[in-house]
């Protein structure tokens, strides 16, 4: 892959100020070689994530904000010429205007047309200058969105992982500028279901985030939330709470703990804290939970993690209620966060928090104007299902079209959020998932009614399982013989 390799174009700005260049690609080299000399950061040996966050990398490199240099004193006492013309590098900085038309083309599904353009620039900027010329980075991207309309993984990988090479040899090699296309290559990985590679993606980018920025630096924190969700999505619950918490600590580190901007994070160490007791899945019918306990067992998150610690998400539940209050942030708002904390409790089964938490926020929303708050709370919420695998296919040369089956349930939702009485009214086809899903059913928890700030029970609850399935071939056939 492109990305992997160490290979860099040299740049001698000897040879830039041997001659002044006369022609466009002369001059990018020449602000390259400025650029190079002024705020380069040489190719640092890898450094685990971990070690990041931590904050005792091996080595670390901090790129302050760009700023001219003064020459000498003198001329920073200077008052400024009258008429300053544009530099070089901010007019090649300029937004490309048909560049933006392509985007916008390829955003509203015109991928043939986009593609033809693209390939053209991307010739004629090889043309005028060379393979790795920067100005290459943007279309080269942009092929590869195209090839992903189209469906063409393979070309779009090549096509990306070319733009991450050439954007770290203009750049260096932890250039930050490189992340989004590496992101753009994690999803494209994601959608061929190779998650080994697109979590290898994943940390390559936070790498490289991690190397630019020091670890309490607020401009890490895109990438600190970017792999936290990742690591959520694949059920590696304990390193995304490692990140969550650091994204907290950098919001502390700032003054802003008690800021809204700190809320995501806060919900964030809840959230894995509630997936580790309820995880979204029947972990022995999941095949991404094998990954996932993989990754928890990450040797580079070497740093304490806490588990099954229950006050920690209780505590973060109610950090957010308080930064929501003191913000004066909307009654539905603050209702909301005092919601998240009842189910919280409800979840794990302590009713006598639970209660009084949902009459103050019964309270809260029936005190707003026009809150229909009666329907609001009518109907019994869904606060965890854990998700039943589906059925196994039969083998290829035994398999009809695929359909639809489906389980309907009847049960009761107690005050205190747990099932009960469970019924089976109707299954397609009959007994295949009836099992499964009873099972899921019963482990599942509510939010209850709530009537007039009382939570009360349901009888006679309607729940419906969908689920793809693939009938016998021959069952289909018999079916079909038999409806002509």
């Amino acid at each position: 892959m492109y990305e992997n390799s160490l290979e860099q174009q040299p740049v001698s700005c000897d040879a830039c100020v041997a001659g002044w260049p006369v022609c466009a690609s002369a001059i990018r080299r020449f602000i390259a070689c400025a650029v190079l000399a002024l705020g380069a950061v040489p190719a640092i040996a890898a450094e685990s994530v971990i070690q990041a966050i931590a904050g005792k990398p091996e080595s670390t490199v901090v790129l302050a904000p760009a700023v001219k240099p003064v020459a000498d004193s003198a001329a920073a006492d200077s008052p400024p010429p009258a008429q300053t013309a544009e530099s070089i590098a901010a007019i090649l900085a300029e937004p490309d205007a048909d560049l933006q038309q392509i985007e916008a083309q390829i955003d509203a599904g015109e991928f043939a047309t986009s593609k033809v353009w693209l390939e053209a620039r991307i010739a004629t900027i090889e043309e005028a200058s060379h393979r790795f010329d920067p100005d290459l980075v943007r279309p080269i991207t942009l092929l590869g969105d195209v090839l992903v309309g189209q469906g063409d993984f393979t070309a779009a990988l090549d096509n990306y992982g070319r733009a991450v090479h050439v954007q770290r040899v203009s750049a260096g090699l932890v250039s930050a500028d490189q992340v989004e296309i590496v992101y753009r290559e994690a999803e494209v990985y994601r959608a061929l279901g190779n998650w080994e590679e697109a979590d290898n993606r994943e940390q390559y980018a936070f790498h490289v985030l991690s190397s630019t920025y020091d670890p309490y630096d607020e401009a890490l924190l895109p990438g600190v939330f970017h792999l936290a969700e990742w690591y959520r999505r694949v059920h590696n619950i304990f390193a995304a709470r490692v990140l969550y918490e650091h994204a907290a600590d950098i919001y502390s580190a700032h003054g802003k703990a008690g800021s809204l901007e700190a809320i995501p994070a806060l919900e964030g160490i809840a959230d894995t804290y509630r997936l580790e007791r309820f995880p979204p899945f029947y972990i022995s019918d999941s095949p991404n939970a094998t990954y996932g306990s993989s990754l928890a067992r990450n040797e580079h998150f070497d740093v304490p993690v806490s588990v099954n610690n229950f006050p920690a998400g209780e505590r973060a539940l109610q950090g957010i209620i308080r930064i929501r209050q003191e913000n004066h942030q909307s009654a539905e708002q603050v209702a909301e966060a005092v919601l998240q904390l009842a189910d919280w409790y409800t979840l794990f089964e302590k009713t006598r928090r639970a209660h009084p938490l949902y009459q103050h926020a019964y309270e809260i929303l029936a005190a707003i104007q026009d809150f229909d708050v009666a329907s609001y709370f009518a109907q019994p919420k869904l606060l965890h299902y854990p998700a039943p695998a589906d059925p196994s296919p039969p083998p290829l040369d035994q398999r009809g079209a695929e359909a639809l089956g489906y389980v309907q349930l009847s049960c009761e939702i107690r005050a205190s959020g747990v099932v009960r009485s469970l019924k089976t009214v109707a299954s397609e086809p009959a007994g295949l998932m009836d099992f499964r899903v009873r099972k899921s059913v019963r482990a599942s928890r509510y939010r209850p009614t709530i009537v007039d700030g009382v939570a009360m029970a349901t009888l006679d609850h309607p729940y419906r399982h969908e689920f793809p399935y693939f009938p016998p071939l021959e069952t289909q056939i018999a079916a079909g013989q038999s409806d002509e």
